[in-house]
């Protein structure tokens, strides 16, 4: 969005909503309070997951928003909080080769418009350098993953997680993006998908952990903002 426009279509910070210069992505304010360190937890298969926010208070609400009521600029700055975090985390590894996401079925993506997680994957694959690329799909009429029992989520993740093309997979290094994750399940099986189709590592990174993760978890909490 370009000056002029910005006059007539003013953004607003994703956490505050108070209106920013046409070359913010939030404001001054709102970003000293971001985290300075990422969480890290433990997904159930032993891999880890990184993210640069806790899921709640204004991220939560610049989550939310952006979701659920269209305002999609607000990818910009979560992006570049995950791309953040991947820097911070995983530096020395950043020899992944692809970035991709989690998928949404088709039905859900009609219905609401748009894969969150894909675009702000999208939005991490330019901050990065590094290139984009669906490697998964999902079934359509897959139950949303905040209706369900976390015993519930692991039978989903079990049966809707599909690659797209084996031979783009096999013998890379990939970065998976999540927008939240709560049980980890879901970023467990498409990582376990990715593996069992021949990727080397999957690295996993998502904008948020929800606290309804695990409190026991020892890595749980490196990281509890607000």
């Amino acid at each position: 969005m370009n000056r002029i426009l910005s006059i007539f279509y003013p953004r607003k910070c994703p956490y505050c909503s108070k209106s920013l210069k046409y070359d913010m992505t939030e404001c001054i304010v709102c970003r000293a309070e971001f985290p300075k360190v990422p969480r890290i937890e433990a997904l159930p298969t032993g891999e880890i997951c990184i993210a640069p926010f806790t899921y709640n208070g204004a991220v939560r609400k610049a989550i939310t928003e952006y979701k659920f009521k269209g305002k999609r600029f607000n990818r910009y700055s979560l992006a570049g909080a995950v791309a953040a975090a991947i820097k911070n985390v995983y530096n020395k590894d950043m020899s992944f080769e692809l970035i991709t996401c989690v998928p949404m079925s088709k039905d859900r993506k009609m219905e609401r418009g748009f894969n969150q997680a894909e675009l702000i994957a999208r939005c991490v694959s330019e901050l990065l350098e590094k290139p984009f690329e669906k490697l998964l799909y999902r079934d359509d009429g897959a139950a949303l993953q905040h209706e369900l029992t976390y015993k519930q989520r692991i039978t989903a993740a079990d049966n809707s997680f599909h690659v797209i093309a084996p031979d783009k997979v096999r013998g890379k290094k990939l970065l998976l993006i999540d927008d939240i994750m709560t049980t980890g399940t879901t970023l467990s099986r498409c990582s376990a998908l990715l593996k069992d189709c021949g990727a080397e590592r999957v690295f996993c990174a998502s904008v948020a952990i929800s606290r309804e993760y695990d409190p026991h978890n020892k890595r749980s909490g490196q990281n509890n903002p607000n």
